[in-house]
């Protein structure tokens, strides 16, 4: 049986996703030999490039509702692109338990989940949706910020994320 890698990515709108992924795949070779889905949950502040990812054997589908992010859907698509890795750029409002614990086309293994965090309105967002981030964090094996400058306390963030999850990168 062929494996498919999934990687979920997590993380508020414009937190930075869509660019990561497709800097990963287009800037760092992710994808060669490989053939890609992109399953993008929301339209981030940056639109893919989908000419410069066809190119490089990756596909694009939007699922924007939660309820059709499910098995059926994942299994037609599996059938129509046979992936062999699959990028989720999963809404940050929505719980990642959801697709983690939902049943998944055969062979479709949960390989990596890296939350995106912009460090500039992480202030805020820590404040006032502390909840939601700790969803998010709970299942991530990374967490990345992005969009970081000088004097900001990255050390306290990086502390907040440690809290939520000991074992994080």
């Amino acid at each position: 049986m062929n494996k498919t890698r999934v990687y979920l990515f997590t993380g508020f709108l414009e937190s930075g996703k869509s660019s990561f992924i497709q800097d990963t795949l287009l800037e760092q070779g992710f994808g060669e030999d490989e053939k890609t889905l992109i399953i993008a949950c929301e339209e981030g502040e940056v639109a893919f490039d989908i000419p410069a990812l066809e190119k490089e054997n990756a596909s694009v589908e939007f699922i924007e509702n939660e309820e059709d992010l499910n098995y059926e859907t994942l299994l037609h698509l599996h059938q129509k692109y046979q992936p062999t890795q699959v990028m989720i750029e999963y809404n940050g409002m929505w719980d990642p338990a959801l697709i983690l614990g939902s049943e998944k086309p055969r062979g479709w293994q949960v390989y990596q989940s890296i939350t995106l965090v912009d460090a500039n309105s992480f202030g805020l967002q820590w404040a006032n949706m502390k909840s939601i981030i700790a969803e998010s964090v709970k299942y991530a094996d990374m967490v990345i910020f992005n969009r970081c400058k000088s004097g900001m306390d990255l050390g306290s963030y990086r502390r907040s994320m440690r809290a939520l999850n000991p074992a994080l990168q």
